[in-house]
Protein backbone atom coordinates (compact mmCIF):
# COMPACT_ATOMS: atom_id res chain seq x y z
CA UNK A 1 0.00 0.00 0.00
CA UNK A 2 1.35 3.53 -1.09
CA UNK A 3 2.44 5.63 2.08
CA UNK A 4 -0.59 8.58 0.59
CA UNK A 5 -3.09 5.32 1.17
CA UNK A 6 -1.88 4.34 4.48
CA UNK A 7 -2.10 8.01 5.34
CA UNK A 8 -5.10 8.67 4.19
CA UNK A 9 -6.58 4.88 5.68
CA UNK A 10 -5.20 5.97 9.13
CA UNK A 11 -6.77 9.55 9.07
CA UNK A 12 -10.11 8.34 8.17
CA UNK A 13 -9.69 5.62 11.03
CA UNK A 14 -8.49 8.19 13.54
CA UNK A 15 -11.82 10.41 12.50
CA UNK A 16 -14.36 7.67 12.66
CA UNK A 17 -13.08 6.93 16.37
CA UNK A 18 -13.55 10.02 17.36
CA UNK A 19 -16.24 11.44 15.46
CA UNK A 20 -18.47 8.49 14.30
CA UNK A 21 -18.10 7.04 17.90
CA UNK A 22 -19.57 9.74 20.51
CA UNK A 23 -16.43 10.58 22.27
CA UNK A 24 -15.71 13.96 24.72
CA UNK A 25 -12.15 13.85 22.22
CA UNK A 26 -13.66 16.04 19.08
CA UNK A 27 -15.64 18.55 21.91
CA UNK A 28 -11.68 18.61 23.39
CA UNK A 29 -10.41 19.74 20.33
CA UNK A 30 -13.12 22.31 19.38
CA UNK A 31 -13.52 24.01 23.18
CA UNK A 32 -9.29 24.04 22.56
CA UNK A 33 -8.78 22.22 25.63
CA UNK A 34 -6.21 19.51 23.38
CA UNK A 35 -2.65 20.45 22.40
CA UNK A 36 -2.50 22.41 19.06
CA UNK A 37 -0.91 19.19 17.05
CA UNK A 38 -3.64 16.89 18.57
CA UNK A 39 -6.31 19.63 17.86
CA UNK A 40 -4.28 19.81 14.32
CA UNK A 41 -4.73 15.92 13.62
CA UNK A 42 -7.93 15.67 14.86
CA UNK A 43 -9.40 18.28 12.35
CA UNK A 44 -7.31 17.69 9.11
CA UNK A 45 -8.99 13.33 10.10
CA UNK A 46 -12.77 15.18 10.30
CA UNK A 47 -12.13 17.26 7.58
CA UNK A 48 -10.55 14.52 5.13
CA UNK A 49 -13.71 11.79 6.48
CA UNK A 50 -16.43 13.89 5.84
CA UNK A 51 -15.86 15.03 2.28
CA UNK A 52 -16.28 11.00 1.63
CA UNK A 53 -18.70 10.77 3.66
CA UNK A 54 -20.45 13.88 2.10
CA UNK A 55 -20.80 11.89 -1.33
CA UNK A 56 -22.53 8.94 0.38
CA UNK A 57 -24.92 11.49 2.65
CA UNK A 58 -25.74 13.42 -0.55
CA UNK A 59 -26.94 9.94 -2.56
CA UNK A 60 -29.13 9.04 0.75
CA UNK A 61 -30.74 12.37 0.81
CA UNK A 62 -31.47 11.86 -3.13
CA UNK A 63 -32.91 9.11 -2.79
CA UNK A 64 -34.98 9.95 0.42
CA UNK A 65 -35.99 13.28 -1.65
CA UNK A 66 -37.16 10.98 -4.87
CA UNK A 67 -38.86 8.72 -2.83
CA UNK A 68 -41.15 11.60 -1.33
CA UNK A 69 -41.42 12.74 -4.73
CA UNK A 70 -43.35 9.63 -5.46
CA UNK A 71 -45.30 9.29 -2.62
CA UNK A 72 -46.37 12.91 -2.94
CA UNK A 73 -47.39 12.71 -6.12
CA UNK A 74 -49.26 8.94 -5.26
CA UNK A 75 -51.06 11.49 -2.42
CA UNK A 76 -52.43 13.83 -5.09
CA UNK A 77 -53.66 11.43 -7.46
CA UNK A 78 -55.20 10.10 -4.67
CA UNK A 79 -56.73 12.85 -3.49
CA UNK A 80 -55.33 12.74 -0.26
CA UNK A 81 -53.77 16.52 -0.01
CA UNK A 82 -57.44 18.47 0.28
CA UNK A 83 -56.04 20.79 2.59
CA UNK A 84 -52.22 20.81 1.25
CA UNK A 85 -49.70 19.53 3.00
CA UNK A 86 -47.06 16.92 2.04
CA UNK A 87 -43.15 16.13 1.73
CA UNK A 88 -41.00 17.45 -0.74
CA UNK A 89 -37.21 17.87 -0.62
CA UNK A 90 -37.09 16.69 3.00
CA UNK A 91 -39.67 20.08 4.11
CA UNK A 92 -43.82 19.80 4.52
CA UNK A 93 -45.60 21.62 2.10
CA UNK A 94 -48.21 24.61 3.20
CA UNK A 95 -51.04 23.90 3.95
CA UNK A 96 -54.60 25.44 2.59
CA UNK A 97 -58.31 25.87 3.23
CA UNK A 98 -59.05 25.99 7.51
CA UNK A 99 -55.29 25.19 7.72
CA UNK A 100 -53.89 27.93 5.95
CA UNK A 101 -52.61 29.57 9.13
CA UNK A 102 -50.95 26.43 10.65
CA UNK A 103 -47.23 27.22 10.84
CA UNK A 104 -45.06 24.17 9.38
CA UNK A 105 -42.10 23.22 10.85
CA UNK A 106 -38.05 23.46 8.96
CA UNK A 107 -35.90 21.72 8.62
CA UNK A 108 -32.80 22.43 11.70
CA UNK A 109 -28.77 22.03 11.05
CA UNK A 110 -27.32 19.75 12.95
CA UNK A 111 -24.16 19.51 14.77
CA UNK A 112 -22.33 19.18 18.29
CA UNK A 113 -23.71 22.33 20.30
CA UNK A 114 -23.46 23.71 23.64
CA UNK A 115 -27.17 24.09 24.70
CA UNK A 116 -27.90 26.85 25.52
CA UNK A 117 -24.39 27.76 25.87
CA UNK A 118 -24.12 31.53 26.14
CA UNK A 119 -27.53 32.60 24.08
CA UNK A 120 -28.65 35.09 26.60
CA UNK A 121 -32.49 34.61 25.01
CA UNK A 122 -32.02 30.81 26.41
CA UNK A 123 -31.06 30.95 30.02
CA UNK A 124 -33.23 29.46 32.68
CA UNK A 125 -35.77 31.21 34.29
CA UNK A 126 -38.40 29.67 37.15
CA UNK A 127 -41.47 29.95 35.73
CA UNK A 128 -44.54 32.26 37.05
CA UNK A 129 -47.07 31.32 38.24
CA UNK A 130 -49.32 32.12 35.26
CA UNK A 131 -46.73 29.54 33.32
CA UNK A 132 -48.40 26.31 32.37
CA UNK A 133 -46.41 23.13 32.61
CA UNK A 134 -47.49 19.82 32.17
CA UNK A 135 -46.12 15.86 32.16
CA UNK A 136 -43.42 16.20 29.75
CA UNK A 137 -40.09 17.01 31.71
CA UNK A 138 -37.97 18.13 27.95
CA UNK A 139 -41.03 20.06 27.28
CA UNK A 140 -41.09 22.03 30.59
CA UNK A 141 -37.23 22.35 29.53
CA UNK A 142 -37.49 23.97 26.85
CA UNK A 143 -40.17 26.61 28.35
CA UNK A 144 -37.98 27.25 31.07
CA UNK A 145 -35.14 28.02 28.52
CA UNK A 146 -37.41 29.89 26.12
CA UNK A 147 -36.72 27.57 23.31
CA UNK A 148 -40.57 27.47 23.09
CA UNK A 149 -42.38 30.18 24.73
CA UNK A 150 -42.23 30.60 28.02
CA UNK A 151 -45.85 30.57 29.02
CA UNK A 152 -46.35 26.74 28.16
CA UNK A 153 -48.15 28.17 25.33
CA UNK A 154 -46.68 26.70 21.77
CA UNK A 155 -47.38 25.26 18.43
CA UNK A 156 -46.94 22.45 16.48
CA UNK A 157 -44.13 24.30 14.25
CA UNK A 158 -42.34 25.64 17.24
CA UNK A 159 -42.12 22.54 19.29
CA UNK A 160 -41.14 20.55 16.13
CA UNK A 161 -38.15 23.17 15.75
CA UNK A 162 -37.46 23.10 19.53
CA UNK A 163 -36.99 19.44 19.60
CA UNK A 164 -34.63 19.50 16.88
CA UNK A 165 -32.61 22.70 18.12
CA UNK A 166 -32.31 21.12 21.58
CA UNK A 167 -32.03 17.50 21.33
CA UNK A 168 -30.79 16.84 18.37
CA UNK A 169 -33.63 14.84 17.06
CA UNK A 170 -34.44 14.62 13.47
CA UNK A 171 -37.28 16.52 11.79
CA UNK A 172 -39.11 13.30 11.31
CA UNK A 173 -39.36 12.11 14.61
CA UNK A 174 -39.77 16.35 15.60
CA UNK A 175 -42.80 16.23 13.61
CA UNK A 176 -44.40 13.27 14.69
CA UNK A 177 -44.07 14.52 18.30
CA UNK A 178 -45.11 17.69 17.70
CA UNK A 179 -47.86 16.57 15.89
CA UNK A 180 -49.24 14.33 18.40
CA UNK A 181 -49.00 16.92 21.19
CA UNK A 182 -51.26 19.09 18.73
CA UNK A 183 -53.71 16.83 18.06
CA UNK A 184 -53.95 15.25 21.89
CA UNK A 185 -55.55 18.71 22.62
CA UNK A 186 -54.23 21.34 20.77
CA UNK A 187 -56.33 23.88 18.43
CA UNK A 188 -55.70 22.26 14.38
CA UNK A 189 -55.86 25.70 12.56
CA UNK A 190 -53.95 27.83 14.45
CA UNK A 191 -51.33 25.02 16.19
CA UNK A 192 -51.44 26.10 19.53
CA UNK A 193 -51.78 23.89 22.23
CA UNK A 194 -50.74 23.74 25.81
CA UNK A 195 -47.59 21.69 26.99
CA UNK A 196 -50.06 21.35 30.42
CA UNK A 197 -53.65 21.37 30.85
CA UNK A 198 -56.24 23.23 29.28
CA UNK A 199 -55.56 26.95 28.61
CA UNK A 200 -57.40 30.06 27.72
CA UNK A 201 -54.78 31.29 25.72
CA UNK A 202 -54.89 28.38 23.19
CA UNK A 203 -58.19 29.35 20.70
CA UNK A 204 -60.70 26.73 20.61
CA UNK A 205 -61.96 27.48 16.44
CA UNK A 206 -62.86 23.89 16.34
CA UNK A 207 -63.71 23.17 19.89
CA UNK A 208 -62.28 22.67 23.33
CA UNK A 209 -58.84 22.67 23.08
CA UNK A 210 -58.01 20.13 26.46
CA UNK A 211 -54.36 20.10 27.04
CA UNK A 212 -51.55 17.54 25.62
CA UNK A 213 -52.22 16.31 29.67
CA UNK A 214 -55.65 15.09 28.68
CA UNK A 215 -55.65 11.35 29.40
CA UNK A 216 -55.60 8.29 27.04
CA UNK A 217 -53.17 10.20 24.48
CA UNK A 218 -50.10 11.94 24.77
CA UNK A 219 -50.35 11.76 28.51
CA UNK A 220 -50.45 7.39 29.17
CA UNK A 221 -50.32 5.45 32.04
CA UNK A 222 -46.85 4.16 33.18
CA UNK A 223 -45.71 7.34 33.03
CA UNK A 224 -41.29 7.45 34.28
CA UNK A 225 -42.16 10.43 36.71
CA UNK A 226 -45.95 10.87 37.08
CA UNK A 227 -48.75 8.56 38.40
CA UNK A 228 -51.67 6.85 36.55
CA UNK A 229 -54.61 9.21 35.98
CA UNK A 230 -56.40 7.12 38.19
CA UNK A 231 -54.38 7.57 41.18
CA UNK A 232 -54.37 11.16 41.07
CA UNK A 233 -52.71 15.12 38.86
CA UNK A 234 -50.85 12.70 36.23
CA UNK A 235 -49.07 16.11 35.41
CA UNK A 236 -47.41 16.68 38.70
CA UNK A 237 -43.56 15.15 39.47
CA UNK A 238 -42.98 12.04 41.63
CA UNK A 239 -40.02 12.49 43.68
CA UNK A 240 -41.20 8.50 44.33
CA UNK A 241 -41.34 7.06 41.07
CA UNK A 242 -38.22 9.39 39.74
CA UNK A 243 -35.80 7.43 42.97
CA UNK A 244 -37.55 4.07 42.31
CA UNK A 245 -35.86 4.64 38.36
CA UNK A 246 -32.59 5.65 40.04
CA UNK A 247 -32.03 2.47 42.12
CA UNK A 248 -32.54 0.46 38.95
CA UNK A 249 -30.13 2.56 37.05
CA UNK A 250 -27.66 1.50 39.72
CA UNK A 251 -27.79 -2.44 38.60
CA UNK A 252 -26.32 -1.11 35.23
CA UNK A 253 -23.57 0.64 35.97
CA UNK A 254 -25.72 4.07 37.13
CA UNK A 255 -26.83 4.17 33.25
CA UNK A 256 -30.45 5.39 31.87
CA UNK A 257 -30.21 2.90 29.53
CA UNK A 258 -31.94 0.57 27.69
CA UNK A 259 -31.18 -2.89 30.20
CA UNK A 260 -32.13 -0.56 33.12
CA UNK A 261 -35.51 0.49 31.07
CA UNK A 262 -36.67 -2.97 30.42
CA UNK A 263 -36.69 -4.24 34.09
CA UNK A 264 -38.13 -0.76 35.04
CA UNK A 265 -41.19 -1.32 32.25
CA UNK A 266 -41.98 -4.62 32.90
CA UNK A 267 -42.49 -3.48 36.78
CA UNK A 268 -44.60 -0.65 36.56
CA UNK A 269 -46.69 -2.63 33.74
CA UNK A 270 -47.38 -4.80 36.41
CA UNK A 271 -48.12 -2.56 39.11
CA UNK A 272 -50.46 -0.74 36.94
CA UNK A 273 -52.03 -4.41 35.94
CA UNK A 274 -52.26 -4.76 39.53
CA UNK A 275 -53.74 -2.25 41.12
CA UNK A 276 -55.15 0.29 38.34
CA UNK A 277 -58.56 -0.73 37.36
CA UNK A 278 -58.31 1.41 34.44
CA UNK A 279 -55.10 0.34 33.02
CA UNK A 280 -55.39 1.17 29.77
CA UNK A 281 -52.23 -0.54 27.53
CA UNK A 282 -52.94 -0.23 24.03
CA UNK A 283 -51.53 0.49 20.90
CA UNK A 284 -51.04 3.76 21.75
CA UNK A 285 -49.58 2.99 24.78
CA UNK A 286 -47.02 0.41 23.83
CA UNK A 287 -45.59 3.29 21.40
CA UNK A 288 -45.63 6.09 23.73
CA UNK A 289 -44.42 4.45 26.55
CA UNK A 290 -41.61 2.50 24.74
CA UNK A 291 -40.57 5.89 23.03
CA UNK A 292 -40.85 7.82 26.57
CA UNK A 293 -37.90 5.57 27.59
CA UNK A 294 -35.46 4.97 24.26
CA UNK A 295 -35.53 9.13 24.54
CA UNK A 296 -34.34 9.06 27.09
CA UNK A 297 -31.03 7.42 26.45
CA UNK A 298 -30.99 8.86 23.02
CA UNK A 299 -31.98 12.40 23.54
CA UNK A 300 -30.21 13.27 27.16
CA UNK A 301 -27.03 11.87 27.35
CA UNK A 302 -24.31 14.80 26.93
CA UNK A 303 -23.29 14.87 22.77
CA UNK A 304 -20.13 14.36 23.59
CA UNK A 305 -21.00 11.06 24.98
CA UNK A 306 -23.89 9.89 23.34
CA UNK A 307 -24.64 6.66 24.42
CA UNK A 308 -23.65 7.57 28.04
CA UNK A 309 -27.34 8.78 30.03
CA UNK A 310 -25.86 8.95 33.41
CA UNK A 311 -27.43 10.47 36.42
CA UNK A 312 -25.82 14.21 36.43
CA UNK A 313 -26.82 14.30 32.44
CA UNK A 314 -30.78 13.14 33.44
CA UNK A 315 -31.67 14.42 36.27
CA UNK A 316 -31.36 17.44 35.86
CA UNK A 317 -34.05 17.75 32.94
CA UNK A 318 -36.59 15.41 35.85
CA UNK A 319 -35.14 17.09 39.21
CA UNK A 320 -35.49 21.11 37.61
CA UNK A 321 -36.41 21.31 34.40
CA UNK A 322 -33.20 22.72 32.88
CA UNK A 323 -30.38 21.58 30.78
CA UNK A 324 -27.60 20.37 32.19
CA UNK A 325 -24.11 22.46 32.75
CA UNK A 326 -21.72 22.16 29.93
CA UNK A 327 -24.42 20.14 28.22
CA UNK A 328 -24.09 19.42 24.20
CA UNK A 329 -26.92 18.51 21.86
CA UNK A 330 -26.48 14.99 20.14
CA UNK A 331 -24.47 15.58 16.74
CA UNK A 332 -26.90 13.45 14.65
CA UNK A 333 -29.81 13.70 14.19
CA UNK A 334 -32.22 10.65 15.95
CA UNK A 335 -34.56 9.91 13.42
CA UNK A 336 -37.97 7.43 13.18
CA UNK A 337 -36.03 4.12 11.46
CA UNK A 338 -33.63 4.36 14.91
CA UNK A 339 -36.81 4.90 17.17
CA UNK A 340 -38.44 2.24 15.94
CA UNK A 341 -35.53 -0.16 16.01
CA UNK A 342 -34.43 0.93 19.76
CA UNK A 343 -38.30 0.01 20.66
CA UNK A 344 -37.96 -3.32 19.30
CA UNK A 345 -34.99 -3.80 21.27
CA UNK A 346 -36.32 -2.50 23.97
CA UNK A 347 -39.41 -4.70 23.92
CA UNK A 348 -37.24 -8.12 22.71
CA UNK A 349 -34.85 -7.33 25.57
CA UNK A 350 -37.53 -6.58 28.29
CA UNK A 351 -37.62 -9.86 31.08
CA UNK A 352 -41.20 -10.66 30.24
CA UNK A 353 -43.38 -9.75 27.47
CA UNK A 354 -45.66 -6.96 28.79
CA UNK A 355 -48.88 -8.38 26.74
CA UNK A 356 -51.20 -5.03 25.44
CA UNK A 357 -54.80 -5.09 26.79
CA UNK A 358 -56.85 -3.29 29.16
CA UNK A 359 -58.14 -3.89 32.76
CA UNK A 360 -61.99 -3.99 32.67
CA UNK A 361 -61.63 -3.55 36.60
CA UNK A 362 -59.11 -5.23 38.98
CA UNK A 363 -58.10 -9.06 37.91
CA UNK A 364 -59.70 -8.50 34.83
CA UNK A 365 -57.16 -8.25 32.26
CA UNK A 366 -58.70 -8.06 28.82
CA UNK A 367 -55.52 -8.78 26.22
CA UNK A 368 -55.76 -7.49 22.63
CA UNK A 369 -53.99 -11.02 21.04
CA UNK A 370 -50.83 -8.71 19.73
CA UNK A 371 -47.71 -11.34 19.62
CA UNK A 372 -44.55 -8.64 21.21
CA UNK A 373 -42.45 -12.18 20.90
CA UNK A 374 -40.66 -11.24 17.72
CA UNK A 375 -40.79 -7.67 17.05
CA UNK A 376 -39.06 -6.30 14.02
CA UNK A 377 -37.93 -2.54 13.72
CA UNK A 378 -40.13 -1.78 10.90
CA UNK A 379 -43.06 -3.23 12.90
CA UNK A 380 -42.47 -1.10 15.89
CA UNK A 381 -42.40 2.14 13.72
CA UNK A 382 -45.75 0.99 12.42
CA UNK A 383 -46.60 0.98 16.59
CA UNK A 384 -45.90 4.39 16.01
CA UNK A 385 -48.13 4.86 12.80
CA UNK A 386 -50.78 2.91 14.27
CA UNK A 387 -50.79 5.29 17.35
CA UNK A 388 -51.88 8.64 15.71
CA UNK A 389 -53.72 7.13 12.66
CA UNK A 390 -55.59 4.04 14.09
CA UNK A 391 -56.03 4.71 17.90
CA UNK A 392 -55.75 8.55 17.92
CA UNK A 393 -59.15 9.17 16.48
CA UNK A 394 -60.78 7.54 19.54
CA UNK A 395 -59.45 10.27 21.78
CA UNK A 396 -59.75 13.36 20.38
CA UNK A 397 -61.16 16.49 21.56
CA UNK A 398 -65.39 16.82 21.01
CA UNK A 399 -64.72 19.57 18.61
CA UNK A 400 -62.25 17.35 16.01
CA UNK A 401 -65.09 14.56 16.00
CA UNK A 402 -67.39 17.00 14.09
CA UNK A 403 -64.19 18.22 12.11
CA UNK A 404 -62.35 14.77 11.42
CA UNK A 405 -62.10 15.47 7.63
CA UNK A 406 -59.84 18.44 9.07
CA UNK A 407 -58.05 15.46 11.10
CA UNK A 408 -57.44 13.49 8.00
CA UNK A 409 -56.57 16.28 5.65
CA UNK A 410 -53.57 17.42 8.71
CA UNK A 411 -52.76 13.62 9.52
CA UNK A 412 -52.28 13.21 5.68
CA UNK A 413 -50.51 16.35 4.57
CA UNK A 414 -48.19 16.18 8.11
CA UNK A 415 -47.37 12.46 9.58
CA UNK A 416 -48.39 9.55 6.64
CA UNK A 417 -45.13 10.93 4.62
CA UNK A 418 -42.35 10.30 7.21
CA UNK A 419 -44.31 6.55 7.41
CA UNK A 420 -44.00 6.28 3.63
CA UNK A 421 -41.09 4.03 3.93
CA UNK A 422 -41.86 1.83 6.54
CA UNK A 423 -45.17 0.06 4.41
CA UNK A 424 -47.26 -0.07 7.50
CA UNK A 425 -50.44 -1.91 7.14
CA UNK A 426 -52.56 1.36 7.47
CA UNK A 427 -55.06 2.20 4.34
CA UNK A 428 -57.62 4.38 6.45
CA UNK A 429 -57.74 6.23 9.90
CA UNK A 430 -60.32 4.89 12.19
CA UNK A 431 -63.60 6.78 12.87
CA UNK A 432 -64.03 8.57 16.15
CA UNK A 433 -64.82 6.12 19.43
CA UNK A 434 -66.97 6.41 22.30
CA UNK A 435 -64.12 8.15 24.68
CA UNK A 436 -63.79 10.58 21.80
CA UNK A 437 -66.74 12.66 23.05
CA UNK A 438 -65.32 12.83 26.47
CA UNK A 439 -64.24 17.08 26.66
CA UNK A 440 -62.40 15.83 30.20
CA UNK A 441 -59.55 18.45 30.19
CA UNK A 442 -55.84 17.90 30.61
CA UNK A 443 -54.36 18.80 34.12
CA UNK A 444 -51.48 20.86 34.54
CA UNK A 445 -48.84 20.76 37.95
CA UNK A 446 -50.56 21.83 40.74
CA UNK A 447 -47.06 24.28 41.57
CA UNK A 448 -44.96 24.78 38.42
CA UNK A 449 -41.38 25.49 39.88
CA UNK A 450 -39.30 22.17 40.34
CA UNK A 451 -35.79 22.13 42.40
CA UNK A 452 -34.35 19.39 43.53
CA UNK A 453 -37.30 17.14 42.68
CA UNK A 454 -39.41 19.25 45.10
CA UNK A 455 -42.18 21.83 44.07
CA UNK A 456 -41.53 25.14 45.25
CA UNK A 457 -44.64 26.60 46.13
Amino acid sequence: MAYSSMKTFALLALASAVVATPCPYGALAERGALPKAEADKFFAARAERDVNLDDVKLAKREAEHAAQEQFYKRQLDLGDLLLGGGLLNGILQPFTGVLADLDIPVPQDFSLKLIPGDDAAHQYQAPTSSDVRGMCPTLNTMANHGYIDRSGITTFAEAANACQITLGFGYDTCVFLSALGLLAGGDLPSGAYSIGGADSRVPNTLGPSLGISKHGFFEIDNSISREDYYFGNQADFRLDRWERLVNITENYDGEFGNSAFAEERVLVYNEAKNNNPTFDAGIRWLAVSTAERVFIFRALPNGTHETLSDYQNVAPFYLNETFPENWFRRANAYSLVETGTDIANLLLSSSEITTPGQNEGLNNFVPLGIDLGSVTPTEASCFLASAIFDETPGFLAPGLVDNFDTVEAFLNGAVAPFFAQFNCAISGYAQPGANASSSTTGVSTDCNVLVNGVYQC
